[in-house]
C-alpha cells in the first residue's frame, strides 16, 4: 500500500531519534505532518528540519503519551484524511529484576507500552471510520530476544508486539494495515535519556548503540515494510537471526542467552 504523494502523517515522539528521522524523510515526500512530542521546544526543532527538507505542511506539539486525554487531544488536532500514524515516543531503562526500581518499570511501561495503547485506541476509530490508513508501531527486537538485564524495556516491547499482531487480526480486510517495528541497536540518543539501576547495563547499552545502524537505513526498510503492507519490520540481520533461533530452540536460545550475558559482566 503506497503511501500516497505528500502523505498526511502523525509522529509520536518526534524530537530526536527514529522520530525525528522519520519525519525529516516524510518531509522529502513533501509529506504534510503532525509532530509531537513531550518535550515542545525537541518537536519545533524537528519540524523545522523537516520543513527545510520539503514538507508541504508541518504543526509541532506537545504531547506526553502516557496521557490518553493528551493523545486523544492530539488525534482530535488531524483535519481530513490521515494517511499514517506513527506510535514512536520511547524511552529505555536497564537492569536485573529486583534491582530496577518499580518506579522505573512504571515509568518504563507507562511510555513505550502504554503510550502505544493510547495511540491505538484514539487513532483506530478514525482510520477504520475513514476505510485506510496505516499504523506503523515502534517496538524493537527486545520484545522477542528477551535480553537479562532489560526486563522493563522487554516487556512493553512484547506488549507493542502483541498489540500489533491482534489490531492487525481485528483491521484485516478494513483498508487499514498495521507494522510492528522491531529493530535492534541502531545510533540514537534512547540510552543518554534512559534509567538503569546500574553503570555497567548503561555501558553495555551505550556500546551496542554505537556499534548501530545509521537511523536512515531504519527509516528506510520501516516505511518499506508500510507500503508493502507487513506485519513485521525487523530491519537488522542480527534481529532476524536471533528471532528464527528462539522459535527453533527457545529452551537452548534462553540459556545460551543467559550464559553470554553473564560472561559479559564478570
Amino acid at each position: 500500500m503506497r503511501l500516497p504523494s505528500s502523505p498526511f502523517c502523525v509522529i509520536t515522539g518526534a524530537g530526536g531519534g527514529f522520530g525525528r528521522a522519520l519525519a525529516i524523510a516524510l518531509g522529502r515526500r513533501h509529506g504534510r505532518l503532525l509532530v509531537s512530542d513531550v518535550a515542545l521546544e525537541a518537536a519545533r526543532e524537528t519540524a523545522r528540519l523537516a520543513a527545510a527538507a520539503g514538507a508541504a505542511e508541518v504543526r509541532a506539539t506537545g504531547c506526553d503519551v502516557s496521557r490518553l486525554a493528551e493523545v486523544e487531544a492530539l488525534a482530535a488536532a488531524c483535519d481530513g484524511h490521515i494517511d499514517l500514524v506513527v506510535n514512536n515516543a520511547g524511552v529505555s531503562s536497564g537492569g536485573l529484576v529486583g534491582e530496577l526500581p518499580i518506579a522505573d518499570w512504571r515509568w518504563t511501561l507507562d511510555v513505550d507500552l502504554w503510550g502505544v495503547i493510547h495511540g491505538c485506541h484514539a487513532f483506530t476509530p478514525i482510520l477504520r471510520r475513514q476505510g485506510g490508513g496505516s499504523i506503523l508501531n515502534v517496538a524493537a527486537a527486545a520484545g522477542f530476544v528477551a535480553a537479562p538485564r532489560m526486563a522493563a524495556y522487554n516487556v512493553a516491547k512484547a506488549g507493542v508486539i502483541a498489540l500489533s499482531e491482534t489490531l492487525a487480526a481485528e483491521l484485516a480486510g478494513t483498508g487499514v494495515s498495521v507494522t510492528v517495528l522491531c529493530p535492534t541497536f541502531f545510533k540514537s540518543d534512547v540510552v543518554s535519556s534512559g534509567r538503569f539501576a546500574d553503570p555497567g547495563t548503561r555501558a553495555a547499552a551505550e556500546r551496542m548503540l554505537a556499534h548501530g545502524i545509521g537511523v536512515d537505513a531504519v527509516v528506510s526498510r520501516a516505511l518499506a515494510a508500510v507500503e508493502r503492507g507487513s506485519l513485521y519490520s525487523v530491519p537488522m540481520a542480527d534481529g532476524r537471526w536471533l528471532w528464527r533461533a528462539k522459535r527453533l530452540a527457545p529452551g537452548l536460545y534462553t540459556r545460551l542467552l543467559g550464559g553470554v550475558v553473564r560472561r559479559w559482566f564478570r
